[in-house]
């Protein structure tokens, strides 16, 4: 008999803050919100859109979120989750049949973490939560997950930096009944690519309104609960297209940006013509050196495991900046990009495309043939050469070949003794699962399915809601509004991405909405110039290789012997950006091992020490 310990009679000290379910021998259901009655136990953690479309689905007058999910479950069982609109993450203890379930949001805003061990399940938003739960052991350290790391600066789902706990991927159900071995997985939502038929002219129309609509929920619920709203605004079509439309549905908004200490990195000019253009009350931050000094520990301690994307310092100057003028909750333009087609990298690939148009046998019986003849001292051929080696890699694994453990080795840059930990890890496995499981064959619509899992769920969302969490206040994403990302996947590839123009159709409906400097303006972002300031600022300098060429580094076993002082070497002699993210990556790394106080695993027996990286 499974029986229930509500949050309030935890200990401080053992009970998770977040939404945690423990089913057997005994169930913690524990959340920002419960509910249970003789049926069900109910725990509800995040924000709901669509509250009063709810209410009128149910019978009941609930009085909290936990006890309208428990009158959504009673009259439409799991289902349920299919009309609930916002970040949230929910369990659900049915009494009658002993079955415990929880799930993710359609794109993991809100996220949820597991431990499933015999006889026992444990779920929680954040890893540290599950360690907090007396008896859990979360395992060894994962090696394949701190090479995904080092590769992609964050680690796929459904992967953590420990083996026995997994990330619940997103749109997805967990479910155990007592009698269980093992909770079963089930996807309950995915995007659908299948095309509409919707014609350029039709989606100009619609997409304002759309986009206006998401806005427009997120305030007003926002504001319903006495929460005051502002907007990220790094200049770029996203986060202006947000500002504007707050400006609009609310009457007014206030804006925050960021800027850096460092000529060519700023977009500020790009933000403050947004700000004017729609009267926004703007604010800014420049972000120094010694800020980003400031801000490592608030870094590694908004993550559990090793993450790596920088731009997290600036995302959270900007939410302090923002907590500091008053601001509750700020909205944030993730996720335009992977829906709309925004990403450089999208247009690339059409150009590595379009080369296998050319028929294979003169592709293979003379191009190739004559390229790899020709003298690598000259660039022009140089770099046809490099332009066709890519081309021949397939898919998703060219997407991924830039990155550090691909492009260099993970036998040049992690110890053979760690590598043996492991054995057999394929970087890109994931990738093609993904890949392979988009329900599309359009190559677009498939790249933008692998940034909507990993770079939207595992890297931006992670960042901002992390590091806006640290700042003392909320966030909230319009474009995951999930009837906007459905309607945007029905778009026809060709209007995303037309030649090499990215976000075309996105562009065409905003036109005279957005001021014209933004429409065709580059991409850029919050950025953080680390690569730059780890070779000319003395004290990030210093800092970084104190910490990592010093005697106490402890990640230093697990690379190459003299792989740090190479990088470091390189780094210094040709100050390429893609050294300085390296460093960074390492350096986050290391900070996270100091303070988790993790080891690498001990091989297993007869472990061969192959990693497997693009084709």
């Amino acid at each position: 008999m499974l029986t229930i310990l509500a949050k309030e009679n935890l200990p401080p000290h053992q009970g998770p803050e977040r939404s945690c379910l423990a089913p057997t021998p005994r169930s913690l259901l524990l959340g920002a919100e419960t509910f249970q009655d003789a049926a069900l136990a109910v725990a509800f953690e995040g924000t709901l859109y669509n509250t009063r479309e709810l209410l009128g689905l149910v019978q009941a007058s609930p009085s909290s979120t936990a006890e309208l999910i428990a009158a959504l479950y009673e009259r439409f069982g799991l289902d349920l989750l299919l009309r609930l609109n916002g970040p949230c993450a929910v369990s659900i203890l049915d009494k009658r049949t002993g079955r415990a379930s929880v799930a993710t949001d359609r794109y993991g805003i809100c996220p949820v973490v597991y431990l499933a061990q015999p006889g026992r399940l444990v779920c929680a938003g954040r890893i540290r939560e599950i360690l907090a739960v007396p008896g859990a052991d979360p395992g060894e350290l994962d090696h394949g997950a701190v090479l995904d790391y080092l590769n992609l600066s964050a680690i796929p789902s459904p992967r953590t930096v420990y083996r026995q706990v997994r990330k619940l991927p997103p749109g997805h159900l967990l479910t155990v009944s007592e009698g269980d071995l093992e909770p079963r997985l089930t996807k309950y939502y995915d995007l659908d690519y299948a095309p509409k038929g919707w014609r350029e002219a039709e989606v100009v129309a619609r997409l304002p309104l759309d986009i206006e609509q998401a806005v427009r929920s997120i305030v007003e619920a926002e504001q319903g609960a006495g929460r005051r709203v502002g907007a990220f605004l790094s200049g770029g079509t996203d986060s202006s297209t947000v500002a504007g439309m707050i400006a609009k549905v609310a009457g007014g908004v206030e804006t925050f940006s960021i800027g850096f200490d460092e000529p060519g990195y700023s977009e500020l000019d790009y933000a403050r013509v947004a700000a004017s253009r729609f009267g926004a009350r703007h604010h800014e931050y420049t972000v120094t050196p010694e800020d980003v000094l400031s801000a490592i520990g608030a870094l590694v301690d908004a993550f559990d495991e090793p993450f790596g994307n920088a731009s997290a310092v600036p995302t959270y100057f900007c939410a302090k900046l923002a907590r500091e003028q008053g601001v509750d909750t700020l909205l944030a333009g993730d996720g335009g990009d992977e829906i709309f087609g925004g990403n450089e990298r999208y247009a690339a690939g059409k150009v590595f495309s379009d080369y296998h148009r050319i028929p294979s046998l003169l592709r293979k019986g003379f191009i190739e043939p004559l390229i790899s003849l020709a003298p690598s001292a000259h660039p022009v051929l140089e770099k046809g050469k490099k332009y066709i080696r890519r081309a021949n890699i397939p898919q998703p694994d060219r997407f991924f070949s830039y990155h550090p453990v691909a492009s260099l080795g993970a036998e040049n840059l992690f110890s053979p003794e760690f590598l043996r930990g492991a054995a057999g890890h394929d970087l890109n496995a994931w990738a093609r699962e993904l890949w392979d499981g988009a329900g599309t064959r359009d190559e677009l619509n498939r790249l933008l399915y692998l940034d909507m899992k990993f770079t939207i769920t595992d890297n931006d969302l992670r960042k901002v809601t992390g590091m806006v969490g640290q700042a003392g206040i909320r966030v909230a994403y319009p474009f995951l509004d999930h009837r906007l990302v459905d309607y945007a996947a029905g778009i026809p590839s060709g209007l995303k991405v037309k030649g090499r123009a990215l976000r075309y159709v996105f562009k065409e409906a905003l036109k005279g909405f957005l001021p014209p400097e933004i429409i065709v303006k580059q991409k850029h972002g919050f950025g953080l110039p680390i690569g730059v300031w780890t070779r000319s600022k003395e004290n990030i300098a210093s800092f970084v290789r104190e910490t990592l060429l010093g005697p106490s580094c402890g990640i230093r076993p697990w690379l190459r012997d003299g792989v740090l002082e190479e990088i470091f070497r390189i780094h210094v002699e040709t100050g390429a950006t893609f050294y300085g993210d390296v460093i960074w990556n390492l350096l986050v790394l290391e900070l996270w091992r100091q303070r988790s106080g993790a080891r690498q695993a001990a091989p297993p027996p007869g472990a061969i020490s192959q990693v497997h990286a693009a084709a």
